[in-house]
């Protein structure tokens, strides 16, 4: 039974646990739930004993030797808020990771955002020859033809500027565990910048 196996545990082991702790120790031969109500059941007829820390409930078994004095159990108390603090800044830490992870599995990623500029870049670059030769050429457009181009040259700028700051940002982040140069990070995926191919945007 449920109730055997958690005392003969928490007998057996000496130590203050958890309802996590003895469900995984325990190796699942009981659910999580049952667990819970088998500890508090024990806590309640006196065969375990029981303290809250926070939210947090620690268990152990009552020990029956008659030499054990105050100073035992100030010692048992001082192990279970150690455990105890141990738990806490596993959870601070578990979550700062899971945030990290949300806000990296939010990013696109470095096909994607390589793509996406390239995109940008071969519709900013033909917008730059259709300008230059619009601007060349001795046939005369109107006022609202030429309004058009241009807001569509700025619009494909600004959309060019805003993806290659999402790329800058995205590759600092992978560099901060990378164990290498950012040079050798960009040679290594392919990834061409401005400067390297002598790329220039040209303003209106």
């Amino acid at each position: 039974m449920a109730s055997e196996a958690v005392l003969k545990y928490l007998e057996d082991t000496n130590r203050p646990y958890s309802c996590a702790d003895v469900t995984v120790n325990l190796r699942g031969a009981f659910s999580k739930t049952i667990i819970q109500k088998t500890l508090d059941a024990l806590s309640e007829a006196g065969k375990i004993k029981c303290k809250l820390y926070g939210k947090q409930k620690v268990y152990a078994a009552i020990q029956l030797d008659n030499n054990e004095g105050p100073s035992d159990n100030e010692d048992y108390d001082a192990k279970i808020k150690e455990v105890t603090k141990d738990l806490e800044e596993n959870r601070t830490n578990l979550k700062t990771i899971e945030n990290r992870l949300k806000t990296l599995l939010a990013t696109p990623t470095t096909e994607s955002a390589k793509q996406q500029i390239e995109d940008v870049n071969k519709n900013v670059e033909s917008m730059e020859k259709k300008i230059a030769t619009l601007r060349d050429s001795v046939e005369v457009i109107s006022a609202e033809e030429k309004k058009t181009i241009l807001n569509q040259h700025d619009k494909y700028l600004r959309e060019y500027r805003k993806r290659k700051r999402i790329c800058s940002e995205m590759t600092d982040t992978v560099l901060e565990g990378y164990p290498k140069s950012k040079k050798n990070f960009l040679e290594e995926l392919c990834i061409e910048t401005d400067e390297a191919v002598d790329f220039k945007l040209t303003s209106q």
